[in-house]
């Protein structure tokens, strides 16, 4: 089999254009340099690639919903970000948190109108954690309802 060889065309200021049988461009780069050597790269239509693949730089993915297949997803940086929009508000965020899924859904979310995190179940630590309420230790909920009970 010859090898394939792709050459930049002058006439489209010399960008790589990889079409479909229809003619349409489904990976365009934006000089002969291409992706490769710092040029952006553009994919349209489903695109797969196999084998370990690495981006250096920043990466974006826009789209309605980004969906990552993996067993263990490991980020470095310890803070992630959540309702990153133009014009962040506690209305844009009242709804936003972390679900699990499971038989039913395990959730962590910010509700605007009490101004609070919600769980949805139970919490609970070992028998050596404490749980501080602006820097006080609460007691245990034996002891709370007891005294606020009367």
């Amino acid at each position: 089999m010859p090898d394939l060889i792709i050459k930049p065309n002058s006439a489209t200021g010399n960008k790589l254009i990889l079409q479909d049988q229809a003619g349409n461009a489904v990976l365009t780069t934006d000089d002969s340099a291409g992706a490769a050597l710092g040029g952006n790269l553009a994919v349209s239509g489903l695109s797969t690639l196999t084998g370990n693949t690495i981006v250096s730089g920043t990466l974006t993915v826009e789209g309605t919903t980004t969906t990552i297949e993996s067993v263990t997803l490991t980020v470095d940086d310890k803070n992630i970000e959540l309702g990153s929009v133009d014009s962040p508000s506690d209305t844009t965020a009242d709804g936003g948190g972390i679900t699990l899924k499971g038989a039913t859904d395990k959730t962590i979310l910010w509700e605007n109108d009490t101004d609070s995190w919600n769980f949805n179940q139970n919490i609970e630590t070992s028998t050596t954690t404490k749980v501080k309420q602006k820097g006080a230790f609460m007691q245990n909920s034996f002891h709370q309802s007891w005294v606020m009970g009367g």
